[in-house]
């Protein structure tokens, strides 16, 4: 069992040598291994979303929650101008949601009032953003109707 354990770690380290542009024998894993580390290493593009079991349900860390995927928005929007060409639209989307006394949102929705960008798969979008977001709990057990507006432009 030891023997096949060490063959495997030998074939490893010789993927990870190939892997890395080096050519030929002699190459010795273990020196490849920080190349490897140091991209481990980097932060990652996006911060993690709000510890939201760590923060109090009020006005301001809804808005921290909301400002965190305002991005995952944009990349609704983002996708929206792809698929639609040249013609650059910028525009509002006005939600609505409730957020239940666990964190959850439901009923999630565009609300045409105050809705000026239109596209249908640009709302689906939004609303299964919207949906999947988690909130601090309620204090008091209660659910809480929230309006949220969105004011969308290109930024690629």
């Amino acid at each position: 069992m030891k023997h096949s354990l060490i063959a495997v770690v030998v074939l490893l380290g010789s993927g990870l040598a190939l892997a890395q542009g080096s050519v030929g024998k002699g190459v010795d894993p273990d020196k490849a291994a920080p190349a490897q580390e140091k991209k481990k290493a980097e932060p990652p593009t996006r911060p993690p979303p709000p510890d939201v079991s760590r923060l109090p349900f009020t006005p301001d860390s809804i808005r921290e929650v909301m400002q965190y995927h305002s991005r995952d928005i944009q990349d609704c929007y983002e996708e929206m101008l792809a698929t639609k060409g040249s013609k650059v639209e910028e525009g509002r989307i006005q939600t609505s949601f409730t957020i239940t006394p666990d964190g959850f949102v439901r009923n999630a929705k565009v609300v045409k009032t105050g809705t000026t960008l239109k596209n249908p798969r640009l709302h689906e979008c939004v609303v299964s953003v919207l949906s999947g977001i988690d909130f601090p709990r309620t204090p008091d057990g209660r659910e809480y109707p929230i309006e949220y507006p969105f004011n969308l432009k290109a930024i690629k």
